[in-house]
C-alpha cells in the first residue's frame, strides 16, 4: 500500500517522491454541468510527469438522486466521466484498472421518497457501470454518513442490485466510523471490493454528530486498527491522505500512517 495525496500545491513536484508520495488523486468538475472545468489529459500529464508519480484515481462529486429518485443529468455526467477516466488509461500506476471515485453529496431533503432514492441509485449506477465494464474501469463509491450511500450495508444492497464487477468501494473510515458499521467489520465485509482508501480524521460532539473533519491523527479514528484491517483484508494499492490544511499537517499525517504500516 503506497502513499498518495489529493491534488494541490503544498509540495513541489520535486518533493513528492522524496517525501514519500507516489501518486495523486485528481478531480473532475463537480455537479451535472462540471464539464467546462474538467482537467484535460494534457493538464493531468503535466502534473504526473513533473513529479514522476501515478494517478491514484479521478474523482467526481455528483448526487445521482434527488428527493424523488434518479436525476438523469447527474447520471449522464457520471457516464461522461467514466468515459474520460477510461481515456486516461496507462496513468494509474499499481491500480489493476483505472479508478473513478464517485462521491455522493448529502442525502436528499424535502418530501423525500426513500424507496425512490434507493431505486434511483440502483438504476443510475447500473447505467454507469455498464459503460465502466465495457471500457475497463471501476467506479469506487465513497461512503459518507450523511450521504445516499452511508455505510457498508447500503453499499452491499446496491452491489447486489446492480450486479456489476465495475462497482467498487472507496474506503474512508472517518466517513462512517464509529457511528456506523464497526470499522474492522466494514473493512472485512468489503475487503475484495475496496479499490482505494482515504486517510483523514473526525471529531464528534457528545450527541454523536461530527464536529469537524481534519487530517490523520487529529481526531478519534483508530489508525493502527484501520491500517491493520486494510492490510489484512484488502489489496489496496494507494492510501490517499486528505484534509490537511498546511504542509505540517500533511507530513504529520504521513508519519502517522507510516508508523502503522
Amino acid at each position: 500500500m503506497k502513499l498518495a495525496l489529493m491534488s494541490g500545491n503544498l509540495l513541489s513536484s520535486a518533493e513528492m517522491r522524496s517525501e514519500g508520495f507516489e501518486a495523486v488523486q485528481m478531480f473532475f468538475g463537480g455537479g451535472a454541468v462540471g464539464d467546462a472545468t474538467d482537467p484535460s489529459a494534457e493538464d493531468i500529464d503535466k502534473v504526473l510527469q513533473a513529479a514522476d508519480i501515478a494517478l491514484a484515481a479521478m474523482t467526481l462529486h455528483v448526487d445521482l438522486v434527488g428527493p424523488k429518485g434518479m436525476v438523469q443529468d447527474d447520471v449522464a455526467r457520471l457516464v461522461r466521466c467514466v468515459e474520460k477516466t477510461a481515456a486516461l488509461a496507462g496513468r494509474f500506476g499499481d491500480n489493476a484498472r483505472p479508478v473513478l471515485v464517485w462521491h455522493p453529496s448529502g442525502y436528499p431533503e424535502g418530501g423525500v421518497d426513500d424507496q425512490a432514492v434507493f431505486e434511483g441509485l440502483c438504476t443510475g449506477l447500473t447505467t454507469a457501470c455498464a459503460t465502466a465494464e465495457r471500457l475497463g474501469i471501476v467506479i469506487a463509491v465513497e461512503m459518507t454518513r450523511a450521504g445516499s450511500v452511508d455505510g457498508a450495508e447500503r453499499f452491499l444492497r446496491l452491489q447486489d442490485r446492480v450486479g456489476s464487477r465495475a462497482l467498487k468501494v472507496c474506503m474512508d473510515a472517518a466517513n462512517f466510523a464509529p457511528d456506523r458499521t464497526p470499522l474492522v467489520r466494514a473493512v472485512r465485509m468489503l475487503g475484495p471490493d475496496i479499490a482505494i482508501a482515504h486517510g483523514k480524521d473526525a471529531r464528534f460532539a457528545e450527541n454523536g454528530e461530527v464536529v469537524d473533519y481534519g487530517p490523520t491523527g487529529s481526531g478519534c479514528l483508530d489508525y493502527p486498527t484501520y491500517i491493520g484491517a486494510l492490510q489484512e483484508w484488502t489489496q489496496v494499492p494507494y492510501f490517499v491522505l486528505e484534509y490537511y490544511r498546511n504542509r505540517d499537517d500533511l507530513l504529520s499525517a504521513r508519519d502517522v500512517v507510516r508508523a502503522c504500516l
